[in-house]
């Protein structure tokens, strides 16, 4: 994670956590040595968001689409293998975004739950693991 985004995470469990100016520079003085988030590094960043969670912070999931993360880009290689191996009619990535909304109803790859691209990734692999038989094609 960023330096940037810590800061921001850091200054969102404050404001859930609803911690008044003075608690908040006690936690980061007791944590860091300082009492202010300016100068402190990642790692000194990331003890304080560990304590902040220790409180009762609970972090939101990202909300970033699934095509920033690697194992979309996996999904991707495995739709190419099994083109490659001959296990599908239609490599190209519509074959895949086709296949994509029938399993997970979802228009494509990138848009993927981090739990369904880790089905997909296993769904896949399956796939790769059988035989190819004539007419049993995506």
């Amino acid at each position: 994670m960023s330096h940037p985004a810590m800061l921001a995470k850091l200054h969102i469990a404050r404001k859930e956590l609803g911690l008044q100016e003075g608690e908040y520079r006690a936690l980061l003085a007791r944590i860091t040595g300082s009492d202010s988030a300016k100068g402190l590094s990642d790692v000194q960043l990331d003890k304080v968001l560990t304590e902040l969670k220790r409180l009762g912070w609970k972090p939101k999931p990202s909300r970033r689409p699934a095509s920033h993360r690697a194992d979309v880009r996996k999904v991707y290689a495995l739709w190419g293998a099994l083109a490659k191996a001959g296990k599908i009619a239609s490599p190209d990535p519509s074959g895949l975004r086709n296949w994509t909304n029938r399993q997970f109803a979802v228009s494509a790859p990138e848009f993927l739950s981090a739990d369904q691209t880790r089905a997909a990734i296993e769904q896949l692999k399956a796939w790769q693991r059988r035989p190819v038989s004539v007419g049993e094609r995506a």
